[in-house]
């Protein structure tokens, strides 16, 4: 039984037992390692200062530790998503502008707003209807869009605009204007990490290359230079604040904050979903909803930007040992420590370091091997996602993700709407009804047509059913009765309903008769109450397929073989 989104105290918290608080606390200080350079470097992706990082992830953490329902999954920063925020707030706003900020701060109050809602409305279930492999391919296509924009800063030179190609052609086309000192810092600060990650993955890669650098350009001067680095950082945190939006403004991101929740949501349930069966609880959708909500409540309230989940962060959080969301708490708690004391050493972070801290950082996005698997296991779920990776290269993130939502809810509609019909047969030995070709020994009975639709039946497919069924029982074959099998159809529509008693009509005058079996209690309601029943008879509902047939060979025996009805007749 699904229960309401809780906002009492969180269950973790009653009865905490103390020899958590080491585990709890080494891995809260591993995410904080972690944490800080991302942060820094997602921040720039969202288009915001750096230390708006600062205001929006201690309260991210804070909140999901209150609200949200996995004791591993870390809400705090998010690639994806603060690429999503740029992206939005560029349609209303101009980059590094003040109202671009607020406007930043206000989707994430958005975003926020939309997943409580949604989460109080129990919509948790519409992370099944988001294809996986739709997801893997635009989640790919963001990654390697992420990747792209910060290829100039490895260079040193002025990224261009537009689709994924464009840039790229922009940064070929610009190669000769590189800086060799900033190639130096970027791709040595690439090299270093990529080779901690491989042969000291204990180390946080990404904090220890953030160090290098900063060491790097205070040794070498070279940020009178020409290398470009991040600067003064303003050191503490921020009152809560509700910032000033046209409303016109806030119309025009409505639908893209929407989308933001769909991706953020689909990116965390499904690491809070694999970490709570392997720790052994369960885990809330709409609780989730709920914590990402307050989560993206409380950065836009500080003025932060809209924040997600994050793997990488949870992977190391749960490697870590992290019993409970107590880790959050101590991860949020140090990371404000950085933004009260030491943001000022962060001056001298080369922004060569930060995209090479993002590139490595969003790699783990890029799903190849997954979509390998699709194009070996299916290669229309391949499609699906080449579709949607294509759509964010050629396009943008926001005009990708509409096409990766719209491929998902026509992937659905196909599916659904597939007329696959089975023909059943009765077992001479056993007597039970099974598939033709399932089984040696099951066959038709002359006479009696029996047929179940294996994606159900509503409105979307009902005309196609019954036309198939009409053209099976047309001359020359030979049919007496027609048996619906209905037991994959869980909740008939009205639709469907009125082409079952169109279907019996059309039936009724070759003279055929119609039978349904396993008709569900709710699909048997609409039949009733839309008069369809009784155009069919009620006595032609049986509770089984084999009980259906019993009945038309006992009640129509002249058009069977005496061993048929004597068989029946037993029964």
């Amino acid at each position: 039984m699904r229960t309401r989104p809780r906002f009492g105290i969180p269950p973790w918290t009653v009865g905490y037992p103390a020899k958590w608080l080491g585990r709890d606390a080494i891995a809260g200080l591993t995410v904080t390692a972690l944490l800080v350079p991302e942060g820094l470097a997602y921040a720039q992706l969202a288009g915001v200062p750096p230390q708006t990082a600062f205001y929006a992830a201690p309260v991210g953490l804070l909140a999901y530790a209150w609200l949200g329902s996995s004791r591993q999954l870390v809400v705090a920063v998010s690639s994806a998503v603060a690429v999503l925020s740029f992206e939005t707030v560029s349609r209303v706003a101009a980059p590094h502008t003040l109202e671009f900020i607020a406007a930043t701060a206000g989707l994430a109050l958005m975003v926020g707003a939309i997943a409580v809602i949604a989460g109080l409305l129990r919509l948790g279930r519409i992370a099944q209807f988001f294809s996986e492999s739709v997801l893997d391919g635009f989640v790919t296509g963001l990654a390697l869009t992420i990747i792209i924009k910060q290829l100039p800063k490895l260079f040193g030179i002025e990224g261009g605009d537009g689709g994924s190609f464009r840039r790229l052609r922009e940064l070929v086309l610009n190669l000769d204007e590189s800086q060799g000192r900033t190639m130096i810092v970027g791709f040595g600060s690439l090299l270093l990490m990529i080779m901690i990650e491989q042969r000291l993955k204990k180390l946080p890669a990404a904090l220890v290359v953030l160090i290098a650098g900063i060491v790097f350009m205070e040794l070498s001067g070279w940020a009178d230079e020409g290398v470009a680095v991040v600067g003064d950082i303003r050191a503490g945190l921020i009152g809560p604040a509700l910032p000033h939006i046209p409303f016109n403004d806030i119309l025009g991101m409505l639908p893209w904050a929407i989308g933001i929740v769909l991706v953020a949501f689909a990116e965390s349930i499904g690491p809070a979903r694999l970490f709570a069966r392997s720790h052994g609880y369960r885990i809330s959708a709409d609780q989730e909803l709920v914590a990402l909500g307050g989560a993206n409540l409380a950065a836009g309230a500080l003025q932060g930007f809209s924040i997600g989940s994050s793997l990488s962060k949870s992977a190391a959080n749960d490697t870590a040992g992290a019993r409970s969301p107590m880790s959050l708490v101590v991860a949020a708690a140090s990371t404000a420590l950085v933004a009260l004391f030491f943001s000022g050493l962060f001056s001298l972070l080369p922004e060569a370091t930060l995209a090479a801290i993002v590139i490595v950082a969003v790699w783990s996005m890029v799903k190849i091997d997954a979509l390998r698997r699709l194009g070996r296991v299916r290669r229309t779920d391949l499609y699906l996602g080449l579709s949607a990776l294509i759509g964010v290269l050629v396009f943008d993130p926001l005009i990708g993700l509409l096409l990766a939502v719209a491929i998902s809810i026509v992937a659905l509609a196909v599916r659904s709407s597939r007329i696959d019909m089975t023909l059943l047969g009765l077992d001479d030995e056993t007597e039970a009804i099974a598939a033709l070709g399932s089984e040696i020994g099951v066959a038709e009975i002359p006479g009696i047509m029996m047929l179940r639709p294996e994606h159900g039946m509503f409105f979307a497919n009902a005309a196609g059913l019954t036309d198939l069924v009409l053209a099976a029982t047309r001359p020359p074959a030979r049919t007496v009765a027609v048996v619906l099998d209905l037991e994959a159809t869980s909740d008939l529509d009205v639709p469907g309903a009125d082409a079952l008693g169109e279907l019996a009509g059309e039936l009724a005058r070759a003279d055929v008769s119609l039978h349904l079996a396993r008709v569900h209690h709710m699909s048997r309601g609409v039949i009733k109450r839309s008069g369809v029943l009784d155009l069919i008879g009620a006595d032609h509902v049986h509770a089984r397929v084999y009980d259906a047939v019993a009945w038309i060979v006992s009640n129509s025996p002249d058009d069977f073989g005496p061993a048929l009805v004597r068989r029946f007749r037993r029964e």
